[in-house]
């Protein structure tokens, strides 16, 4: 049902600190890919990422997860740069979902899910309710590699699930889920918004940012940007500008 929202599983910790970028530049080689931006994850919004193949939309989450470095810029969280904080302070609070799949791991679903848990040290008191949410509790003893694309997914956003972010950064997460699964995530990223929890997500179908999302991100990938409402952004000459001619008509401006 595409009205389903998931159940809150945890208390919101009303002190969440807010990830800004300052002054941020992201470069490829001699290529610059997004220059100057200035950008703050709010509390309580879904922020939608839009752009081509090769804009940035990859490397930007890595950096806003402190996995990788912009050429120019920094990152903080709360007031304490991002770049100066363990690994394990920012696994604390940012979970990041990355685009693909690294595979490697022979364990059960049960295991793979268990493991968002790592940065506090604790077992999951709630995994089979995370289970459920994600629709793997027939699959909870399978091993993780003998699920298919859309099954491994699910398990993938089970794990992000259970580590608890406050702060939610997710690459092109509808990849491999059916359209019902699709809805199903995005209502979850809405919910925890809801809960005043952070959520950034790469998307590609203008259709489901305008529905889901509080504020978009355009990455032209030339280094120019533009942050503003769906409403604001989403027109058939930005659609054309960001993805090239004929693509404005894979939006349905909604009513």
């Amino acid at each position: 049902m595409l009205g389903w929202i998931a159940p809150p599983l945890y208390s919101m910790d009303a002190t969440s600190p807010r990830l800004t970028a300052h002054r941020l530049s992201l470069q490829t080689g001699a290529r610059t890919l997004v220059d100057a931006l200035d950008l703050s994850l709010e509390p309580g919004e879904v922020l939608g990422i839009l752009g081509a193949n090769g804009a940035g939309k990859s490397t930007l989450l890595a950096v806003l997860a402190g996995l990788a470095s912009p050429a120019h810029g920094h990152v903080t969280l709360g007031d304490q740069r991002l770049d100066t904080l363990p690994p394990l302070t920012r696994a604390q609070h940012i979970g990041l979902l990355p685009q693909g799949d690294e595979g490697g791991f022979f364990g059960s679903v049960n295991d793979f899910v268990a493991l968002g848990r790592h940065p506090f040290g604790d077992a999951p008191t709630d995994l089979a309710a995370h289970l459920a949410t994600w629709e793997l509790g027939g699959l909870a003893h399978r091993p993780l590699d003998t699920l298919s694309g859309g099954e491994r997914q699910r398990a993938r956003l089970a794990q992000l699930a259970i580590q608890m972010p406050q702060i939610a950064l997710l690459d092109e997460p509808l990849t491999h889920l059916d359209p019902a699964h699709q809805a199903r995530l995005l209502a979850w990223a809405r919910s925890e918004a809801d809960a005043g929890r952070s959520v950034a997500l790469t998307l590609h179908d203008p259709n489901w940012a305008a529905c889901q999302c509080d504020r978009l991100l355009l990455l032209h990938g030339d280094g120019r940007w533009q942050l503003g409402t769906p409403a604001v952004l989403l027109t058939p000459a930005s659609l054309e500008g960001l993805y090239g001619a004929g693509t404005a008509m894979l939006w349905r401006r909604q009513a």
